[in-house]
């Protein structure tokens, strides 16, 4: 008779067979968006569409739950016989049971259907935003909504079909605690914003003209600095900058390098995608092929870009060491710009159109708008055509200003062309977990400002790789940050760094 630990030894074995058929498919993904050739989409669709059907069946197989039936009772999940098996090895157990229930919902038809229109529906979402076309996206756009509610129908939920989107992003996340939280942060957000938005800081000098090659040669420095291993990561260009890893030794990040808005549109996202590139080093190999060697949940990773690119990346402290770098690349740009004022530029709180290029404040109603657009669509409160002048009103409400078009109105994110509902919330979750992090990060770092000040970023990385990167799935979200920080979820934490920082003026 097999014992546990053997069992456990053959679902790791099968696991790194699946786990690399997702690389494969990753890998493809993030070619699509960086170095594929435009027409060869019809090819890619086809292949995105064969990977995620290989995928699926081998997750449904008779052979992984046979694996999996002498270790944990798949209808409920309780452990069975587990001597032999740690803690990491237990967890991993349970999150593949998580898994193998979920893939078993979705039939392979449904996979294959769903796989295939996202890649058609990203392409033309595209060329859509780029004519500022919503009317070429729209019919795509409905289909994709229509996939999206059948597949809640799948999965199935209690309370609302948007709870079985959000279990996929952020396990043990609902509506009902989203819109506590959110009920609560988004009227301090716009009478934050009223507060900050009038005052008059000159940012001119962040706009002009940048040399791409001495972009990159920053950007390598910074991700350098930030504790990155050399050899295991890719920063490319593409039109939407993103983060995707296939392996903790191969992380791939892009960004934008053609713009006139150096620390918005590079070098800010560079220390955001660098938060989530780091997350995906910091994963521990050994558990390839495990749950463990995976992310948690899409808020926590956010928090990890956040506390980089925000709490980190837009403080003083960082600021004092690294901008006589950022003088020595673009001297025509910095050289006679105090760093007092260069640090009030890129902290300016501004209601603008773009969602990535927001400022801390402004920057979770961007979120908010879109979270309950897309609520109202799955539950079919709101039709999809209708969306650019829900859009448009909710940013007038929330930001007093309206988009001039579709572009930089609803057009501007590639979420659901994806097929990604119910991934939007998680950049607010993400904002709320980071703050708290942060100041537990404070706290065992008294002298957290001294080091950052003299450009020792790395003690951050495995302050962070200590309290989450090492766990994987072993955890809850809730669970993980309860330990990480002492407290659970709240919004207050978020809620003080913003008016200590833009209010009080303290840093």
């Amino acid at each position: 008779m097999n014992t546990p630990l053997q069992h456990y030894e053959a679902l790791v074995e099968k696991g790194q067979d699946i786990y690399t058929l997702k690389s494969i498919s990753t890998l493809i993904g993030w070619d699509q968006e960086t170095y594929m050739p435009k027409n060869a989409i019809g090819i890619r669709s086809l292949q995105k569409q064969h990977l995620e059907s290989l995928i699926h069946k081998e997750m449904t197989s008779t052979y992984l739950q046979e694996l999996l039936s002498p270790l944990i009772r798949l209808d409920n999940g309780e452990l069975l016989k587990v001597d032999g098996l740690d803690l990491m090895q237990q967890g991993a157990v349970k999150e593949w049971r998580k898994d193998v229930v979920k893939a078993k919902k979705l039939p392979d038809l449904f996979v294959e259907a769903f796989a295939k229109a996202a890649s058609e529906t990203v392409s033309v979402w595209a060329e859509a935003k780029q004519a500022n076309d919503f009317d070429s996206f729209l019919p795509y756009l409905e289909k994709m909504v229509e996939l999206v509610r059948e597949k809640t129908d799948y999965l199935g939920y209690k309370d609302h079909p948007y709870d079985a989107l959000l279990e996929e992003y952020e396990p043990g996340m609902t509506v009902e605690k989203l819109d506590k939280l959110f009920d609560s942060l988004k009227p301090f957000l716009i009478n934050l914003t009223k507060k900050c938005k009038n005052l008059s800081i000159q940012t001119d000098f962040l706009y002009g003209d940048y040399n791409e090659h001495k972009i990159l040669e920053l950007d390598h420095y910074l991700l350098q600095s930030m504790g990155f291993k050399e050899g295991c990561y890719r920063l490319d260009a593409s039109n939407h900058p993103f983060c995707v890893s296939c392996h903790p030794t191969d992380v791939r990040m892009t960004t934008v390098t053609k713009t006139r808005d150096l620390l918005a549109a590079n070098i800010f996202t560079v220390l955001h995608e660098g938060g989530h590139g780091l997350y995906e080093q910091g994963l521990d190999p050994s558990f390839f092929g495990t749950p463990i060697c995976e992310f948690l949940s899409m808020g926590i990773h956010e928090s990890q870009s956040k506390i980089w690119e925000a709490f980190i990346g837009q403080s003083l402290p960082f600021w004092t060491y690294f901008y006589p770098k950022l003088q020595e690349s673009f001297p025509q740009n910095f050289s006679n710009v105090l760093l007092t004022s260069f640090y009030q530029a890129i902290n300016v709180v501004e209601p603008s159109f773009i969602r990535i290029y927001a400022d801390e404040v402004t920057y979770s109603l961007h979120v908010i708008l879109r979270y309950e657009i897309e609520k109202s669509l799955i539950d079919g409160s709101l039709q999809v055509k209708d969306i650019p002048h829900v859009w448009n009103e909710k940013m007038q409400a929330y930001l007093g200003i309206t988009p001039k078009n579709h572009r930089e109105g609803c057009l501007q994110d590639i979420h659901w062309a994806w097929g990604l509902f119910g991934y939007f919330p998680t950049y607010v979750l993400g904002n709320l977990y980071a703050a708290q992090l942060f100041d537990s990060l404070k706290k065992d770092h008294p002298d957290f400002k001294e080091k950052v000040s003299q450009g020792h970023l790395t003690f951050i990385r495995d302050w962070l790789n200590e309290h989450i990167h090492r766990y994987g799935r072993l955890y809850s979200p809730d669970t993980l940050i309860q330990r990480a920080t002492g407290t659970p979820l709240s919004e207050e934490s978020f809620k003080a760094y913003l008016t200590k920082k833009y209010i009080d003026k303290k840093d």
